[in-house]
């Protein structure tokens, strides 16, 4: 294979088919829309946001300027999701609480002072979430 001499023109390159990488900005895979994968990208974003408070909320080893900062990133994000995002991240958080070790007492108390309203939802699914989660881990045992 010889090498691409520098005169190609990056449209020219193997790497501009579609769903390669181009050096003008990122491509969105074939058969999905920029406002989709933005979408899901704000859910993935608010997904961290709010797995960092979490994390940072259980050892208590985080400082009280890291978890004012923590917060203000989880409400930042959760701002930008639409009312389906929302209803998944409630959902995603519900199952990180149902199926965590150590106790939720902390973490629902962390996630209240970021959300009080995302709280409350992920309260409200919490006790399914736990019911469901204990009948497939029967249903895989049995």
């Amino acid at each position: 294979m010889q090498p691409f001499p520098h005169t190609t023109h990056p449209s020219e390159t193997p790497c501009a088919a579609p769903g390669g990488y181009h050096p003008d900005g990122p491509t969105v895979p074939p058969g999905r829309d920029s406002a989709a994968t933005e979408v899901g990208l704000r859910l993935r974003l608010a997904q961290r946001a709010f797995a960092a408070l979490i994390e940072a909320s259980w050892p208590r080893s985080a400082g009280v300027l890291s978890l004012a900062r923590l917060r203000r990133t989880a409400r930042r994000t959760l701002s930008g999701l639409s009312a389906d995002d929302r209803s998944r991240l409630s959902r995603w958080l519900s199952l990180q609480m149902a199926s965590a070790s150590a106790p939720g007492t902390d973490v629902a108390r962390m996630l209240a002072a970021a959300a009080p309203a995302l709280a409350a939802h992920v309260d409200a699914l919490l006790a399914r979430t736990r019911e469901e989660l204990s009948t497939r881990s029967a249903g895989t045992t049995a």
